[in-house]
This record gives structure tokens, sequence and C-alpha cells, in this order.
């Protein structure tokens, strides 16, 4: 029983120590940062507090906490509110020609990340730098925008060369409130109706202009292309026809030279048939002379040779084997063709009675 009774003053005494605990502390939720103010002490202190629980006894210590996350800043017909989104009408800007132009736009900025003490001292506790973020942020866009005219807030580029020139003017006017610009959108642009008639029809007379005038280059560029084709065309010819005269005369001095080459060879053959002609003329006279010679020589030994007893009969001989007789008639009363040696006598030879 004694044992539960100390259990249950511990259990008392722990959770008034963690009641006391509580109350002599801050906890610092994620997205915040907490900046001290350290009365009868050092004051304010030049430090930044993220997430976490700090001391804070009673008024020994003064917290201000500020919210680090992306803050909105809407100018916008539709009022509705997002969380803590600042929200009021939209921006009023007098274009350069004298025109009234609504622009609904948003604004997104925070605190710069180490700053947020400076922040406190400069501009004090609380929210109170987000009437100056709203301030320099009208300043800015206004004097931006109205360097526009009318038409220029229908051309993108422009109002997107406007927005960039925007975003750099006010991120110099943030720097002093220690504030970081993320960005700015512009939602909607609008004019009152009358006059946003006449806008439209300047901005869509305009165009026509310059679709017209793209039609025209279009239409000289066309014209410009077909010369290029016309004249490439011609140059095409032109280079065939140098091609064509250039292969003519070469063809020309080929069959030029074709024609010297076969002169030249006909030349060579008929020299070389010339030079054969001759040598064979040669060697036939030649031989000729040493036929004529042979024949000569033979006379000569045909001659010794009947000079020498029995040439006769062998004339005959010779004679006889040269003769080529037919049907032939002799007559009988003129010799007796039995008589051998009265025929030897006809034929020219001699025999021993007639020698």
């Amino acid at each position: 029983m004694k044992g539960l009774k100390i259990f249950c003053i511990g259990i008392i005494t722990l959770g008034v120590l963690a009641i006391m605990l509580r109350m002599i502390t801050i906890k610092i939720e994620p997205g915040q940062v907490g900046v001290v103010t350290a009365n009868f002490t050092v004051g304010l202190v030049e430090d930044d507090y993220g997430p976490g629980f700090w001391w804070s006894v009673g008024p020994m210590h003064k917290w201000d906490v500020y919210d680090t996350t992306v803050q909105t800043l809407h100018m916008k017909r539709n009022q509705a509110t997002s969380g803590n989104d600042q929200v009021e009408g939209p921006l009023v800007v007098r274009s350069r020609d004298g025109a009234n132009v609504n622009v609904d736009l948003s604004i997104k900025y925070q605190i710069k990340a180490g700053e947020v003490w400076q922040l406190r001292k400069s501009q004090g506790a609380g929210d109170r730098y987000k009437a100056k973020v709203r301030n320099e942020s009208v300043d800015v866009l206004r004097q931006a925008l109205g360097t526009l005219f009318t038409e220029d807030f229908y051309k993108t580029n422009k109002r997107q060369e406007t927005s960039n020139s925007m975003e750099t003017a006010l991120q110099r006017r943030f720097d002093p409130l220690h504030v970081k610009l993320v960005s700015i959108l512009i939602r909607d642009i609008s004019f009152d109706e009358a006059f946003e008639k006449r806008i439209k029809e300047k901005v869509l007379a305009t165009q026509e202009v310059e679709l017209n005038q793209k039609l025209t280059e279009a239409a000289e560029a066309r014209g410009l292309t077909q010369k290029v084709e016309a004249e490439t065309d011609a140059m095409v010819q032109i280079i065939e026809q140098e091609k064509e005269k250039t292969l003519i005369t070469l063809n020309a001095e080929n069959n030029k030279n074709v024609q010297a080459i076969e002169a030249d060879y006909k030349k060579a053959v008929e020299q070389t048939r010339s030079d054969g002609d001759l040598y064979t003329s040669l060697k036939e006279a030649e031989g000729i002379e040493l036929l004529r010679k042979a024949e000569a020589d033979s006379q000569t030994l045909r001659r010794a040779a009947l000079a020498v007893a029995g040439a006769d009969n062998l004339v005959a001989l010779e004679m006889a084997k040269s003769l080529q007789l037919g049907a032939m008639s002799v007559s009988t009363q003129a010799f007796n063709p039995i008589d051998v040696a009265e025929v030897l006598r006809k034929l020219g030879l001699k025999t021993e009675g007639n020698q």
C-alpha cells in the first residue's frame, strides 16, 4: 500500500514537472522560424530558431514566430481566399495611351533564410512586413505596366519581357525587407468593353496587315525561288551543252589520232609488204639464176654424156619414153615391123649392121 502511494506521488510529480516544463518552453513548428527577445539581458537575439522546443521563461523571453513558407499576394476580381494568402481586388493600371487596364495577378514571396531576425528588427513583429511587400509590389507593377500601350498587353512576348523587368525591379525593393521574390504570375488582363473592342479591332487589323505582308513576302520568296530554279535550269543546260561540245571535240581528236595511227599502221604494213615483195623477188631471181645455172650444167653434162659410145641409144630410149602414142596405123609397105633392125633404124638407133 505504501509502495502504491509512492508510485502515485511520483506520477503526479512528473506530470507537474512536465506541465511546468511546457510552460517555460515554446514549440516551433516545421515551416516556422522563431525570433526571441531576451528581456532584462541582451534584448533581441540575432539568430533564427528553427523547428523544435526552446526556452521561454515568463517575462524573460518574448518570442515572435514567422511563417517562412511561400506566401501569396493575390490581386484579382474573384476574392475567394485560400489559407493565409492575401487577397484584394485587381490591380488597376493606366496604360501609356491612357486606357484603364484591370490586371489579375499573383505575387509569390517568402522570408529569406537566415534573415528572419533581421526582418523582425527592421520591420517589427508579426505580419507588418506584408503591408510593405504589398505597397512595394503595387508601386513597381504600376510603373512597369504603365509603360505599355494597350495593344502591348495582347503581345505575349512583350508581356513576358515586362514581367521579367518587373521581377528584377521588385526584388531590388524586397531586399531591404529581407524578402525573396519567387514569381509574378499575370493571370488575366481586361479593359472596358467598348475600349477592348476597339483594341481588338486594331490588333486584328495590325495582324491582318502583318499577315498580308507575310503573304507578300512569301509570294516574293516563291518568285525568287522560281527565278533561282530557272537560272539553275539554264546553267544546267549550258553545262550540258559544254559537256556535249567537249565530248565532240574529244571524239574528233580521238578519231584524228585513230586515223593517224591507222595511217601509220597501213604505211608500216605497206612498207613491210614492199620489203617482203622485194625480198621475194630477189630470192626468186636468185632461184631462177640457180635454176638456169643448173639447167646449163645439166645440158653440159648431157652433151658430155651423149659424146660417149651408146649415147644415141639412150637418147632414143628417152624419146620413146616421152612419146604418148594413141591409136596409130603403120603401113607395112613402108617397112617391115617384124624386122627389128629396120624399126630401130627408123627410130634413129644404130645397129651393128649400119654402124
